[in-house]
């Protein structure tokens, strides 16, 4: 009796403890702990905002608060303000807003590099900003025309192009995506250099494929895709619409008419005047069926 209290003790904080695993993992908190959650957006994309504004700030700050004169004092203001805390400050307040907290925590995460990248790089090289950081450094992009982790190649077409200049390579320059070529309208194929149906495939003079839609309604001279109704070719396929030629009275009076006239010759023997009638009957048809009269 003796060891009642003790095992009901253990087991009363077995379920403490894993109420609060419960509560912890299944809470908001959880998954701003996970470090797969660390970035809701590519981080590829803020680097590459983060740079675009601290390349901004830079040019925007490189003769700040002076009156654009030549004298010494000046010049000699300006070679201390160029390397300067106060002027590091000024562009990097403007890389994030106040609203941006991924931008906050990426920034903060690369402070120290930027602040030596800023005073031990020459002012001519503000452009290969975005090469040092986002790739070189943060490693969270790629070069265009590469993706994922490694920076692998995307699929060229046949005139140098990634997805032949046709679609898009999925992560192109970014340290995430599969690669695939998502094709534009019309095209199709690993490397966007097949058309989908209801389109032809042509190479200009640059070796681009071109996709051209093709008129289903006037592509077969014989037989229309709507049969006995009108047709209307659309971009990429077609559609029929109106009512039949054989629900159309002066139409089917047309056709018995002729078709009379062939069964009297030829029962008259008058083949060449009969074979003439069945041919205009042939015709007349053909021609009501593609709804061209």
């Amino acid at each position: 009796m003796s060891f009642l209290p003790i095992v009901i003790n253990i087991s009363n904080r077995f379920v403490f403890f894993l109420c609060l695993l419960v509560i912890l993992f299944h809470s908001p908190c959880s998954t701003m702990m996970m470090p797969g959650n660390l970035y809701d957006v590519n981080p590829c994309v803020t680097c590459k905002t983060i740079s675009d504004k601290f390349v901004e700030g830079y040019r925007k700050t490189a003769k700040s608060n002076f009156g654009g004169g030549n004298t010494d004092w000046e010049e000699k203001k300006l070679k201390g303000y160029a390397k300067s805390e106060t002027r590091l400050i000024e562009i990097m307040e403007d890389a994030c807003s106040k609203s941006e907290s991924q931008c906050s925590t990426f920034l903060e995460k690369y402070e120290d590099q930027i602040e030596e990248w800023y005073q031990t790089t020459s002012p001519e090289l503000i452009d290969n900003f975005y090469q040092w950081l986002c790739l070189d450094t943060a490693k969270v992009c790629c070069p265009e025309g590469t993706f994922g982790k490694n920076c692998r190649q995307c699929h060229y077409g046949d005139n140098k192009r990634v997805c032949s200049g046709n679609g898009n390579c999925d992560g192109d320059g970014t340290r995430s995506g599969n690669g695939r070529c998502i094709c534009d309208t019309k095209y199709s194929g690993t490397n966007c250099s097949n058309c989908q149906n209801g389109y032809t495939k042509s190479i200009d003079e640059n070796n681009q494929v071109i996709c051209s839609d093709v008129d289903e309604c006037r592509s077969n001279l014989f037989i229309s895709p709507c049969i006995f109704y009108k047709c209307n070719n659309t971009d990429g396929g077609y559609e029929c619409y109106g009512e039949p030629f054989f629900r159309q009275l002066p139409k089917m009076s047309t056709l018995a008419v002729l078709l009379l006239t062939c069964s009297i010759l030829m029962y008259k023997e008058m083949y060449g005047l009969a074979s003439l009638a069945c041919i205009m009957t042939s015709i007349v048809l053909i021609l009501f069926a593609k709804n061209i009269l």
